[in-house]
């Protein structure tokens, strides 16, 4: 085997139980973030398109093709929010729009789900790798005592304790990678829904026989 293959799939033979654990902790991690990685831009993609043709439905005016929009449209939410509202009672156009912003907030709670995830990733496994690292040399230097510290002898043992902090970093940076991506688009989304929850009201109350419908 050559000295290179050796350091990347060696090492495991002689690794100590915390060097194995944070290894396979980095593995799980970096496949929980792919996951919600993943998940997250198939749902944002998915709500960006529902929003647009929430929005052209709006302008249209088609009230009720817009109630048979999927549950979790964000723009059908806030009809079904408004719905509620107007049944109970009547409220102006500036009550009715205040009351949609505030439903936006757990709708945005919503979207956000997991995203912590991905927070959590990007932010500690590179410490978790740094921790394998620093046990990886202090055991390395444990197991040379008494031997000639030569760079031939220090250079292996200390090449395979920096692996973890590599496999820290490749699961932290696609990690970090997502979550602003993740962020970005919700900021799209949420600003289109805002822009939908308006026109909303504007069309409600240009429309009062289809207040309360």
């Amino acid at each position: 085997m050559e000295p290179s293959s050796a350091l990347w799939f060696g090492w495991w033979e002689h690794a100590d139980p915390v060097i194995r654990g944070v290894f396979i902790t980095l593995v799980l991690m970096s496949i929980l973030s792919w996951t919600v990685m993943l998940e997250k831009f198939w749902q944002l993609r998915r709500w960006y398109r529902l929003e647009r043709e929430a929005a052209g439905l709006i302008e249209r005016g088609d009230l009720s093709a817009l109630e048979r929009l999927p549950a979790d449209c964000p723009t059908g939410r806030l009809r079904q929010a408004a719905a509620r509202l107007l049944a109970r009672r009547n409220a102006d156009a500036a009550d009715l729009e205040s009351r949609l912003a505030d439903a936006q907030a757990p709708i945005r709670s919503d979207q956000e789900q997991h995203l912590i995830v991905l927070a959590t990733v990007g932010s500690t496994a590179p410490f978790v790798g740094l921790l394998g690292t620093v046990w990886g040399i202090m055991h390395a230097l444990q197991t040379l005592t008494g031997q000639a510290l030569t760079l031939d002898a220090v250079a292996g043992p200390v090449g395979e304790a920096l692996i973890a902090t590599a496999v820290g970093l490749f699961a932290a940076i696609p990690a970090l990678i997502g979550y602003n991506l993740s962020v970005r688009a919700l900021s799209r989304l949420t600003t289109l829904t805002a822009d939908n929850g308006r026109h909303l009201v504007d069309l409600l109350y240009a429309r009062p026989d289809s207040r309360a419908s």
